[in-house]
């Protein structure tokens, strides 16, 4: 399984790298909403995306403003973070998307990207 991370805060990157990983997942990272864009727009398919929302350049909510409109990321399952107590799925950015309150529990995480693992791929 393929884990597309856009975060801006390297040192929470690198964490969600080192755990991912260990979980035998492939990662790619992206430091801002623009650079995630990009790896999309260059035909990165990843099986998940998590997405932090408050980034230089271009945030998460422009980010997957754009993801939805491009026909074939659209429907990539999103995990979005972020510390905003405020954030709810209300936000039509948010429509299909899972959201995690920051600091994000490693357990929570784990078991979300267990549940949109393919059931024929292996960890």
């Amino acid at each position: 399984m393929h884990i597309l991370i856009v975060e801006d805060d390297q040192y929470i990157r690198d964490s969600l790298v080192e755990l991912l990983e260990d979980e035998k997942y492939r990662v790619t990272t992206a430091s801002n909403g623009q650079e995630g864009l990009d790896r999309l727009t260059q035909g990165l398919r990843p099986d998940l995306i998590l997405l932090d929302l408050m980034m230089p350049v271009k945030d998460g909510f422009q980010f997957r403003i754009e993801q939805r409109d491009m026909p074939d990321a659209a429907q990539i399952p999103t995990v979005i973070f972020s510390a905003d107590t405020a954030v709810n799925q209300q936000h039509d950015e948010f429509k299909g998307a899972t959201l995690l309150k920051k600091p994000v529990d490693l357990d929570a995480l784990l078991a979300v990207v267990e549940k949109v693992r393919p059931k024929k791929d292996g960890p």
